[in-house]
């Protein structure tokens, strides 16, 4: 028979480890798991629906499932990828363009309104055999590999 003594020791290192396990449990701030925001879950649906409906064209195709059973389940998962489309393309509409966007069209603005250094716009070049627009610096036609002439500016700086 064990002696009151060991029992009671047996006890104390019994508290001392369940409050070591459980302290955590109790010292949580915030939550374990942050929720994703809507746009976020939406996203991530879209993306399991685009993944059921690849696997149920595969099945289908190697026979796992009958004609009928797969055009009742495709139709749904359609319809519910459909509908997470629209409520993706809401969320755009409430929130205007995103941060992406406008940074792009913000970029785009920058790039028309490349201007020469008296101020005026840069007169555009073209491959005088295919009449595609070439940059400043190209010495060949991307469309058809045409060698391009220098610039005049070009030339006055290389006759120097």
């Amino acid at each position: 028979m064990l002696s009151l003594g060991t029992l009671l020791l047996g006890l104390a290192l019994l508290i001392i480890v369940a409050l070591v396990v459980a302290l955590p449990l109790f010292d949580r701030k915030t939550p374990a798991i942050e929720l994703p925001s809507r746009r976020e879950a939406l996203a991530q649906e879209r993306r399991a629906v685009i993944s059921a409906i690849r696997e149920l064209d595969f099945d289908y195709h190697t026979g796992k499932i009958s004609a009928e059973d797969y055009k009742r389940l495709r139709e749904a998962r359609v319809a519910r990828g459909a509908q997470i489309l629209r409520e993706l393309a809401e969320l755009a509409d409430e929130h205007g363009a995103t941060d992406v966007e406008a940074e792009i069209e913000a970029q785009v603005a920058r790039l028309r309104k490349v201007a020469t250094s008296d101020g005026r716009a840069p007169a555009r070049a073209v491959c005088p055999s295919c009449s595609r627009v070439v940059g400043a610096d190209d010495k060949f036609c991307s469309q058809c590999g045409r060698r391009l002439q220098p610039r005049q500016s070009e030339a006055v700086a290389s006759a120097e």
